[in-house]
This record gives C-alpha cells, sequence and structure tokens, in this order.
C-alpha cells in the first residue's frame, strides 16, 4: 500500500485521518506547524512530521516537496482550516488572509507540487476538505472561511479534469458539525454521548475516505456532502 500524506494533521480529524490510514510498511506524512502530540507514541513511528506554517503557501510547499522528495503518495489529504467569528465588516484585512491562505491558497501550492508524486501511482486520491459552509445557501456568515471553502470545492472540480488521464481521483468532502474534541481512539459511541448525537464523530469521516481509498481504479467520486443529522438547513 502506497503512502498517506496529511496536512493539518495535528489533532481533531486530522489527526485521526493520518492514524486511521497510516500503513505500517509505507512512507506516511503529517504536515502541521508544530509537532502532533501523537507522534511521540512509538505506536506512530512509521509517520514523520513536515513542519509548515501554512499561513505562507509558497514556504510550506516547498517544504512539504523537500521533505517527501520524490516518494510516491497513495492518498493526500487537505484537512487544514481555520474561521473567523465574525462578520466580514469586522474583521481586520489581515485575518481575512490568513484564513484563506490556510484553507485555500496553500491547498493549491502543495496540492501542486505533489501531483508527480500522485502520478507515480495509478489509483492514486486527492482527498479536500471542505464544509458544509462552502455549500450553496448554507447560511453562514463568515465570508472569510465560507469564500475558501467554496473555493476549495472549486480546485476538487478544476483538479479531477485536469488529472482524469492520470487514473488521479479528486474528492471533496464537506462535513456538517464534527465532534473534533476528541480523539479517534475514544470511539463513535463516546463522541455521541458527549454530544448528544449532534455532532458527527472523527471515525465516520474516516469510514468515508476509507472506502474512497479502498474503491478501484474506475470510479471516481466526485463530492460527498456530510452534514450532522441535527444541521438545521444543510
Amino acid at each position: 500500500m502506497a503512502g498517506v500524506l496529511v496536512v493539518g494533521g495535528s489533532r481533531g480529524l486530522g489527526a485521526a485521518l493520518v492514524k486511521a490510514l497510516s500503513d505500517r510498511s509505507s512512507r506516511n506524512w503529517v504536515v502541521s506547524r508544530s509537532a502532533p502530540r501523537f507522534l511521540q507514541d512509538p505506536e506512530f513511528r512509521h509517520i514523520a512530521w513536515i513542519r509548515a506554517d501554512l499561513t505562507e503557501p509558497k514556504k510550506s510547499a516547498a517544504a512539504v516537496g523537500e521533505a517527501v522528495g520524490d516518494t510516491p503518495i497513495g492518498t493526500l489529504i487537505y484537512n487544514a482550516g481555520i474561521w473567523e467569528r465574525s462578520p466580514l465588516g469586522f474583521i481586520p484585512a489581515e485575518n481575512l488572509e490568513r484564513i484563506v491562505n490556510i484553507n485555500l491558497t496553500s491547498a493549491l501550492t502543495v496540492v501542486q507540487t505533489l501531483l508527480p508524486n500522485m502520478r507515480a501511482i495509478e489509483g492514486s486520491t486527492v482527498v479536500l476538505i471542505g464544509s458544509i459552509c462552502g455549500l450553496e445557501n448554507e447560511g453562514t456568515q463568515v465570508a472569510g472561511y465560507v469564500s475558501s471553502k467554496f473555493g476549495l470545492r472549486g480546485l476538487a472540480h478544476a483538479l479531477r479534469e485536469s488529472v482524469r488521464a492520470d487514473w488521479i481521483r479528486v474528492v471533496c468532502i464537506s462535513p456538517g458539525s464534527m465532534a473534533t474534541d476528541l480523539d479517534f481512539e475514544d470511539g463513535v459511541e463516546a463522541a455521541l454521548r458527549k454530544h448528544n448525537r449532534s455532532r458527527i464523530p472523527v471515525a465516520d469521516i474516516v469510514a468515508l475516505v476509507r472506502c474512497v481509498m479502498n474503491l478501484s481504479v474506475a470510479t471516481c467520486v466526485k463530492e460527498i456532502i456530510v452534514p450532522a443529522t441535527s444541521d438545521a438547513g444543510a
């Protein structure tokens, strides 16, 4: 099995994805600004950390490219994302730039850098983690986050068309409210109990990504929209 690289994997969903999907017989990477705590556990010594500050897209892509070299990658997951808490009229411009750089621009530069690594394996998969906030008429007022998540869906659709001939699959998964405050190891039932079934356990998103990874090269899943059952209007 080819290696997995997860951008934005220090905690929450990203940590769950890299821990659950990395194969011990392959080289695997997690990209984040600070070293993930779980890497202190010998159980995860098959996962390497790449330090990158995604607020600087060019430098982030260069750091990832240098660390990976020409090693083939079977699955690239871009999970990084931050949001603002105020409507557009009340947020400084530099905060907007930070949001867009992390959520979208670094996705563009990192994916661009790693396309040769993806082309080395027929049937490799790019997974972009979006949000239901990037859907039409969802109702969220935070313009920076919403704009960047709409853009991530656009990246998925355009990239898919440009790499079809290379047999690279591209999927955008847009979850709703998630129980990212619990570790993957805590399990589904713990997440359901803590949040009274109002948030999606990260294990459910892991299961969806694993399903996409395991499909044959003949199958292309374009987009998966996954609101929580209790997400109003989703």
